[in-house]
């Protein structure tokens, strides 16, 4: 009955442990500081999550001709009580498998996600460092007007 249903989570599980590899070593890239190899690397977790989308849509048409006219449909949890016995125990040990793993990249993208976070804070406060500040305009007694220049800029432009 979900013979097929299992063929498309075991592909799906395949790629999801693929896009985990990459998350991985996504985690190694930012602790590099290799921008080269972020942005090549999440080119190839965008291939993985094409793939995986393809494999999701097939896996709904799949089951729509399982259980036909049922909408919303099933999630893998409800195929485990609809299947016949024989498929309960793979579909159960696939969705087990699919959970924690997605459990584990959701984990390392949340600790992916943290690490850019506090490399473009250091970042920015370098960049602080560098620039010169502007003058703090506080309220206070009035003193000689002065004509305010934007000195952000590292480099002068005056000639």
């Amino acid at each position: 009955m979900f013979e097929n249903v299992m063929k498309i989570l075991t592909k799906e599980l395949a790629l999801y442990r693929d896009l985990y590899a990459l998350v991985k070593k996504q985690t190694d890239i930012i602790k590099e500081g290799d921008i080269h190899g972020l942005n090549e690397i999440l080119k190839e977790q965008q291939k993985s999550i094409t793939s995986i989308t393809g494999l999701e849509e097939q896996r709904q048409q799949e089951l729509s001709k399982v259980v036909p006219g049922k909408l919303p449909l099933p999630t893998i949890s409800e195929c485990i009580d609809m299947a016949p016995v024989e498929e309960k125990g793979r579909l159960t040990e696939l969705y087990q498998k699919l959970t924690e793993l997605l459990q584990k990249i959701r984990e390392t993208n949340e600790l992916n996600q943290q690490l850019l976070e506090q490399s473009m804070a250091f970042v920015n406060f370098s960049l602080n460092l560098i620039r010169p500040q502007q003058e703090q305009l506080n309220y206070g007694p009035p003193q000689q007007k002065q004509q305010v220049r934007d000195t952000r800029s590292i480099f002068n432009k005056e000639v």
